[in-house]
């Protein structure tokens, strides 16, 4: 018997097609958990810190908050098909 793998196709566009058009409070919770990992594992930082700022959560919420980190976010559909959207687009709401 041959097991058929599912196909994926990407959703291309110059706007966000699938779900809403802003962060998810999963993807943001996702994103700062996975930056505050990179950050205390001593990946560089892309802010500039105040003396205050030790916590690689907060440091990663920052990063989130200036829009300076270059990540896309992958959204999938139950058929198969994603979009990877720019993470500036879901902060920007476009």
């Amino acid at each position: 018997m041959s097991a058929e793998t599912p196909t994926r196709k990407e959703i291309v566009a110059d706007e966000i097609v699938v779900g809403p058009k802003k962060l998810t409070r999963f993807e943001k919770a996702r994103i700062i958990g996975a930056r505050g990992l990179q950050i205390s594992l001593g990946a560089p930082i892309l802010i500039r810190l105040k003396k205050e700022m030790t916590d690689p959560i907060i440091i990663a919420q920052e990063e989130l908050k200036k829009n300076v980190l270059p990540l896309t976010v992958s959204r999938l559909l139950p058929d198969g098909s994603y979009q990877n959207i720019p993470l500036s687009w879901l902060l920007k709401g476009k």
